[in-house]
């Protein structure tokens, strides 16, 4: 069941029984209501992101264009030369001007991506070629992976002058580099406000999450949908990866495992004398660099902690609270030792 407003844009989708979604809900309204223009839809692997896509071009197909992951999309070897043709044969327009046009068009569209090519011309077969900085001039086989998937997915909406319709993208960041990843929301944001359409964006990307704008997200979890991230714009990629996309550990196992058992030891005051201690402690900072955030962390933190905990001496409660809020973003506010700390403060307080 889709809730459509006038403009042709979902507001909100019940789905009654479809594969893994049972009695499932899922609203894509801002706070007053009006359909979003994009809606990022987020979750580990197996929670449902393509399945959705795949419900709504399902039961919505009318005024709807759907982008897989992997197929579907008109490539642009086909319908580049398509609208050359339209423009040139067709609408008989002069043969340089059109060029000119597409060029500036897609240097318009691609401004803040430096892409390092721009388009050239089309022979009578209908090759597209391009040039490169230096003038070298080639065909469109031999771009990139990632600027013929940026081309293809994003040219076509505008090429295609795609108005007032859902659009559906899967996976976007495909073949992207990172740095693309985090600006190619941007583009379709653009397009999504200049055509009246709404995008739902199915994503692994951190680097997308993190360039949209809260109200944006929707997270699948086996209970349902989160939608109520207050910090998610900007936020680094680390905590986006933990708080978002539901991921446990940031580093290799073995590592991960040495640095709760250093955290216990610290916390716990056991780390006085003690060979195992002194053992993995130099396992980490043989295999990490020397600036390691984390382990820079447990030298200053712990120090200004013992003092303030552990001692008499006194700390001023500015730079007590910076480091423990430090702490506090690196560890979690649910760490069982930071409880174990918070316990340990109220006791002495009193």
């Amino acid at each position: 069941m889709f809730n459509i407003n006038k403009g042709l844009k979902l507001k909100n989708i019940h789905i009654e029984n479809y594969k893994k979604f049972q009695n499932f809900d899922i609203d894509f309204t801002d706070k007053e209501n009006n359909p979003l223009p994009i809606i990022i839809i987020a979750g580990i692997n197996g929670s449902g992101k393509t399945t959705l896509l795949e419900y709504i071009q399902k039961e919505n197909s009318n005024n709807l264009i759907y982008l897989p992951a992997n197929k579907g999309v008109e490539d642009i070897k086909e319908f580049l030369p398509k609208y050359l043709f339209q423009k040139i044969f067709m609408e008989e327009a002069d043969v340089k001007q059109t060029y000119k046009e597409v060029r500036e068009y897609i240097n318009s569209i691609f401004n803040n991506f430096e892409i390092k090519i721009e388009f050239e011309s089309r022979d009578a077969e209908g090759n597209l070629f391009f040039r490169n900085k230096k003038d070298e001039i080639f065909s469109i086989d031999e771009i990139s992976t990632g600027e013929k998937t940026l081309l293809s997915k994003v040219l076509y909406l505008y090429l295609r002058e795609i108005k007032d319709s859902v659009i559906l993208i899967d996976e976007p960041e495909l073949s992207l580099h990172p740095a693309w990843q985090n600006r190619v929301l941007k583009l379709y944001e653009n397009f999504a406000k200049e055509n009246n359409c709404q995008i739902i964006i199915a994503t692994h990307s951190p680097h997308i999450i993190g360039s949209a704008k809260n109200e944006w997200i929707r997270v699948l979890t086996e209970d349902g949908v989160i939608d109520n991230f207050s910090k998610s714009y900007g936020l680094e990629f680390s905590k986006i990866l933990t708080d978002i996309m539901g991921v446990n550990n940031l580093r290799t196992p073995a590592i991960e495992k040495d640095f709760k058992f250093i955290k216990q030891e610290i916390y716990s005051n056991k780390y006085k004398d003690n060979p195992k201690f002194e053992k993995v402690w130099k396992h980490l900072e043989e295999n990490l660099e020397s600036n390691d955030i984390e382990l820079d962390t447990l030298r200053h933190d712990f120090e200004l902690m013992k003092k303030m905990i552990f001692s008499s001496k006194n700390i001023e409660k500015k730079e007590f609270q910076e480091a423990w809020d430090r702490i506090e973003k690196n560890l979690g506010k649910s760490d069982l030792d930071l409880k174990l700390l918070r316990l340990e403060m109220k006791f002495r307080d009193k």
